[in-house]
C-alpha cells in the first residue's frame, strides 16, 4: 500500500472549501484514503465529500463508478432495464410518465453469476432539476451504481453516487426499522469489528495491511460492519500505515 496521498496547504484549503466542505482533518484523511483507493480525482470533481446531520458520506459521479469498474479489467458489459407499476422489464422507456424501477444487470469476468441493482423510482426521486426533466435515466443510475458495488466491492465500498443521494436530505429513519433488526446483529458486528482492529494491529508490514482491504469491504457489503465501523477501521488503518512507513 503506498503512502496516502498529502495535498499541499493550497490544495487542502480547496478541497475543505469546495469539495469536502465542513469536513475534519480526519475525514479529510479517510476522503484521501477514498480517493487514492478509487482513483479518482476530486480536482477534477469526480469524486466529492459531503457533510449530511453531520456525517460524511464520499460520493462520485457515475462515470467515476464506471471508470474503477472499467480499470479493474474485470468488467465484462452491463445493461439495464426499466419497468412500470406493471412490472414488465423493458429494454427502452418510452412512456411519458416515470417509469416505476430500473434494474441494472452487471457482469463480471470469472464470476458464476450477474449482479444485479434494482432501483425504485419511488425510494430515489429528489423531485426537481434531472429528476423531473430525465427520471428513466436518473434512476438508472441508480440501478447501475448498485450493481457495480455489488460487483465491485472491494474497489467502491463506502462510494456512493451522486444521484443516489440527492434525495438523501428528505430520508428519515424510524425507530420501528431499528426494532426489526435481530438482537444478534449489533453483537456480531462488534465482533468482526473487534477482530478487524485486532488484524490491523497484527499487520507487520504494508502488504499485510493491502490485504486486509478486501476483507474489509467484503465485510461491509456481507453486512457483518456497518459504513461507520468501515470508516473507523479506515482510520486505523492510516494510522498503522503511517506507523509502519517510520519504521
Amino acid at each position: 500500500m503506498s503512502a496516502i496521498t498529502l495535498w499541499t496547504p493550497e490544495q487542502t484549503q480547496l478541497i475543505s472549501s469546495t469539495i469536502a466542505p465542513g469536513c475534519t482533518n480526519d475525514e479529510l484523511r479517510l476522503f484521501a484514503y477514498a480517493c487514492q483507493r478509487t482513483g479518482l480525482d476530486p480536482f477534477s470533481k469526480q469524486i466529492y465529500a459531503i457533510k449530511r446531520g453531520g456525517k460524511m458520506t464520499i460520493q462520485a459521479g457515475i462515470d467515476g463508478l464506471r471508470a474503477i469498474a472499467e480499470r479493474t479489467g474485470q468488467l465484462d458489459g452491463s445493461e439495464t432495464y426499466w419497468c412500470g407499476d406493471e412490472g414488465d422489464w423493458k429494454d427502452v422507456w418510452l412512456s411519458s410518465k416515470p417509469p416505476a424501477a430500473a434494474k441494472t444487470i452487471v457482469h463480471r469476468k470469472g464470476s458464476q453469476h450477474p449482479f444485479v441493482g434494482v432501483a425504485r423510482f419511488a425510494d430515489y426521486n429528489a423531485g426537481q432539476g434531472l429528476w423531473s426533466k430525465m427520471p428513466a435515466a436518473m434512476i438508472a443510475k441508480c440501478s447501475e451504481a448498485l450493481a457495480l458495488r455489488k460487483a465491485f466491492p472491494a474497489d467502491m465500498s463506502g462510494v456512493y453516487s451522486t444521484d443516489e443521494m440527492d434525495q438523501a436530505e428528505t430520508v428519515t429513519v424510524t425507530p420501528t426499522e431499528a426494532v426489526k433488526l435481530p438482537a444478534t446483529t449489533k453483537v456480531d458486528s462488534s465482533k468482526t469489528f473487534t477482530a478487524g482492529k485486532a488484524a490491523i494491529a497484527k499487520a507487520k508490514n504494508l502488504q499485510d495491511l493491502e490485504d486486509l482491504q478486501p476483507r474489509m469491504a467484503a465485510r461491509l457489503e456481507a453486512g457483518e460492519i456497518s459504513q461507520e465501523q468501515h470508516d473507523q477501521l479506515l482510520q486505523l488503518m492510516l494510522e498503522k500505515e503511517n506507523e509502519l512507513s517510520h519504521n
